[in-house]
């Protein structure tokens, strides 16, 4: 059995559990007899798919030449669980690799982030796998002098490697455009893209699925999805100040508030905004872990939410749900201003803006909601009229592998996995 690699995944943060699941939902639905190995360093909850711990060392001594050389000198990683025996197996075996990484190939990360994520391009030209970089953030590219000469060389002779490059954001499309622009293409968020429901027997063995109690959620209700990364831009006090004021001002406008995380150490700033209202029924506090399956249908039974986590934005909107987002960064801004919605849009960075403004827009969002859940629905249906899904599996022939070195240019680009 053929099989198709997917790196960049993590089932641990929800996002990118969500993305992980998107991506497998749709091959299944098109290859149902394909085998998935996902590549992440979580833990395996009984998944229909493998998981694979390949690690750093064992990627790069694949390589080979001088590569191979480097490779020997990094320390074996603990958790590893696959020998180099078997990865030139499923390196031979595998039709596609496909990199699901949120955000990776940016200076804001260290440089051994980088050099990781060019390693499996690297891996993929290798081994001639043909490889697709599913919609993600870009850039910038200000690395460090001592290394940038470096790095830069690296990606500049092995972007051009993958098929298509889907970059997110027009900013990381402008980043990209410096290295390539053949393969290179603007799409929306892959989760936004994928079908609604998932099927639980591509994702799960058989039992192994054991979902939460299933959260009813109050009429009349609006949810707070946090992000514990704001935390950066301002004090913890400041920013529970502003959460209070937003909850203060939904109760008073009649609505029920839950505090939800997206991911785990969400939690901690939901308790913070919890404490200000320990009695008070109307601010419900769901403790829970909830995969993003559940919290999916949790999101769909809310008037409309306060997030500052990305993917539960475009969960959300998926199902037409309202969003009021504090973010930072210009995926926020961009996705907002695609749904229309940039009204809806807060820069936690300016706390002081936030809490001078956030009353009003509340107040704006409780009178337009049905208005603004109509233009979501609107360009939500837009955007699955043709999916990156479709373009990247539909049309393909039925050689196994094809030779992607040179691309074509990307009208005329299709890729097989039959």
């Amino acid at each position: 059995m053929s099989k198709i690699l997917i790196v960049g995944g993590q089932m641990e943060n929800k996002g990118a559990q969500a993305m992980t699941f998107t991506v497998i939902n749709e091959i299944k639905k098109r290859f149902p007899d394909k085998e998935i190995l996902v590549n992440c360093i979580d833990p395996d909850r009984g998944y229909a798919f493998d998981i694979i711990k390949i690690g750093k060392k064992l990627k790069i001594e694949m390589l080979g030449g001088v590569f191979g050389t480097l490779g020997k000198l990094i320390p074996n990683a603990e958790h590893v669980n696959v020998t180099r025996g078997d990865m030139e197996r499923i390196m031979k075996d595998t039709d596609m690799m496909i990199d699901i990484s949120g955000f990776a190939l940016s200076s804001q990360f260290t440089i051994r982030h980088s050099v990781n994520y060019l390693v499996n391009i690297m891996l993929a030209k290798r081994y001639k796998v043909p490889m697709v970089l599913m919609p993600q953030s870009f850039g910038p590219f200000e690395y460090e002098s001592k290394y940038k000469s470096i790095i830069m060389a690296l990606i500049k002779k092995y972007i051009t490697y993958p098929t298509y490059i889907y970059a997110r954001e027009d900013e990381g499309m402008q980043f990209m455009s410096r290295f390539t622009t053949k393969n290179l293409k603007r799409s929306m968020d892959l989760v936004l893209q994928g079908s609604s429901d998932y099927d639980l027997d591509v994702l799960f063995k058989p039992g192994a699925y054991q979902p939460n109690e299933r959260v009813y959620v109050k009429a009349n209700s609006v949810g707070i999805v946090p992000n514990v990364k704001t935390m950066k831009y301002g004090s913890r006090e400041d920013l529970l100040q502003a959460y209070r004021k937003m909850t203060d001002h939904l109760l008073k406008r009649g609505k029920n508030v839950y505090l939800l995380r997206h991911s785990t150490e969400d939690l901690e700033i939901c308790k913070g905004i919890k404490q200000y209202y320990p009695e008070d029924a109307r601010v419900v506090l769901l403790e829970n872990e909830y995969d993003c399956i559940e919290i999916h249908h949790i999101l769909d039974q809310f008037q409309f939410i306060v997030a500052s986590r990305y993917h539960s934005i475009i969960h959300a909107y998926k199902d037409g749900i309202p969003v009021l987002a504090l973010g930072w960064a210009t995926k926020y801004q961009e996705l907002l201003g695609r749904f229309g919605q940039k009204d809806y849009m807060f820069d936690v960075r300016d706390l002081a803006h936030v809490e001078r403004e956030i009353e009003q827009k509340l107040d704006l969002m409780i009178a337009r909601r049905d208005e603004e859940s109509q233009k979501i629905k609107e360009v939500t249906a837009e955007v699955q009229s043709h999916t990156i899904f479709s373009e990247v599996f539909g049309e393909l022939p039925t050689s196994k592998k094809v030779q992607v070195e040179e691309p074509k240019e990307i009208e005329d680009v299709s890729l097989q996995i039959g």
